[in-house]
């Protein structure tokens, strides 16, 4: 076993899945004929990949959302097919603005609500008893994996929480680490990372950190971040910062001193650039927030 594959595959770690890449499809290939038809009626053949599909939360989690964060009819919702689709985008680097907003803390007050890809900010988080700091060690360890080991920005990349893989897939696919979230009252779930292909390798240089950089703080508001509003925020960053140092340090253990340095400046940099950059992947490299 490669150390690579030793630190992906180590117990001690958090697991976070990555979609298996099952094919790639042409805008002329065969495949398309039996997609088209169950897409949008506007959609046309591209270039595509199939990846793993990941499997949503069942209905027990989507109710407990929409009951502790919504005023509207509960039912419409969870019954909602559009709704069956749930997975949860964990915001570690955000809190919402109104956290009196409904009868009860934390209730929103819009008039519909989506839970495809439903955003769950920190204070969320938090008043659901999830485990947060197993969210942030996660996180820190897939971004280490991203710079070092597979050398690319993590430019729009995107986490969401799901439900685990089954047996034996579990074991067999693409993943960093093993060890499992603390259940909570969403029951058994795990983090995937997807969604890359706004990636660009990763230069080893300052130059390079400083797109890292950028790309940190263009992301939507995942990772824990020094631009903190409360202690909350602050401990939640210092643990997420230690964890990419020191997963950091084991991916670069045999490359050479200049390189090894490089985590370390990075943190460095998002440190000295809070409240730089405006949000959103489509920005121009350098583009400072107005």
């Amino acid at each position: 076993m490669s150390t690579l594959q030793a630190i992906c595959t180590n117990p001690a770690l958090y697991r976070v899945n990555i979609p298996l890449n099952i094919t790639f499809l042409a805008p002329k290939s065969s495949g398309w004929a039996a997609i088209i038809p169950r897409l949008p009626a506007e959609s046309t053949a591209c270039e595509a990949l199939i990846s793993e599909r990941i499997l949503p939360f069942p209905k027990q989690a989507r109710r407990l959302l929409v009951q502790e964060f919504w005023t509207g009819n509960i039912e419409s919702v969870v019954d909602d097919k559009r709704n069956d689709h749930c997975l949860i985008r964990p915001y570690l680097g955000r809190r919402r603005c109104r956290r009196q907003s409904g009868p009860r803390t934390g209730q929103s007050m819009f008039k519909s609500i989506s839970l495809r890809n439903y955003p769950l900010h920190i204070d969320q988080v938090e008043h659901l008893g999830l485990p947060a700091e197993e969210y942030a060690l996660a996180m820190a360890d897939a971004l280490a994996f991203l710079h070092w080991a597979a050398k690319i920005d993590a430019n729009d990349i995107e986490f969401v929480l799901a439900r685990p893989r089954d047996m034996p897939a579990a074991i067999t696919r693409p993943r960093i680490g093993d060890k499992e979230f603390t259940p909570g009252v969403l029951g058994p779930h795990d983090m995937w990372i997807l969604d890359f292909d706004c990636c660009k390798t990763l230069d080893m240089n300052a130059e390079g950190i400083e797109v890292a950089v950028e790309r940190f703080w263009r992301n939507d508001p995942f990772y824990p971040n020094p631009d903190c509003k409360c202690p909350e925020d602050e401990r939640l960053w210092r643990v997420f910062c230690d964890r990419y140092l020191e997963t950091s340090g084991l991916f670069l253990h045999d490359e050479r001193d200049e390189i090894r340095r490089l985590p370390k400046m990075l943190v460095a940099r998002i440190v000295a650039t809070v409240g730089a950059y405006k949000r959103g992947a489509n920005y121009a490299l350098g583009q400072w927030k107005k």
